[in-house]
């Protein structure tokens, strides 16, 4: 049996780190990152996976569980270093095979770019959130990454 002093002593220091953590800004299972990129301009490609009906005038015809395992899959592809534009060619549902480079809210875009505006909110969050030349995935969500799962290569 733990002597009551102990249990106390541990009881005092699990609490102080929950509460180092909640000012933080962070539960105990989330990993700390760097703070957060936001660039006024971003050059990046991406992969699209998407699920049957979720990219209009693309005919794809895997499940949304399919989608998910396969986008995870790639993902760690692209993390271990395996080259990003032929994961474009094999395996993107996106009609565009195009390196964008997008400007962020309050930006006025030059003639080659495209307002954030354009981006589903997930994704921007994603592409405007990792460093230059870093690979980051947007998982899908009805509302704010509607069309599947992305990942994102940030250029610059």
């Amino acid at each position: 049996m733990i002597p009551v002093r102990l249990r106390f002593a541990t009881l005092g220091l699990l609490l102080a780190l929950g509460t180092a953590l909640a000012f933080a800004g962070c539960d105990g299972d989330e990993i700390i990152s760097p703070t957060p990129q936001n660039p006024q301009h971003i050059t990046i490609r991406y992969l699209l996976v998407g699920f049957a009906g979720s990219v209009p005038g693309y005919p794809v015809t895997r499940s949304k569980v399919q989608a998910e395992s396969l986008a995870l899959a790639l993902h760690g592809r692209a993390l271990g270093g395996e080259d990003f534009g032929d994961l474009i060619e094999t395996y993107s549902d996106s009609p565009s095979r195009d390196t964008i480079a997008v400007a962020n809210y309050g930006v006025v875009p030059a003639a080659d770019e495209y307002p954030r505006t354009w981006l589903a909110r997930g994704f921007g969050d994603i592409a405007f959130t990792i460093a230059p030349d870093s690979i980051g995935l947007a998982v899908h969500d009805s509302v704010q990454c509607p069309n599947g799962w992305f990942l994102i290569h940030r250029i610059d």
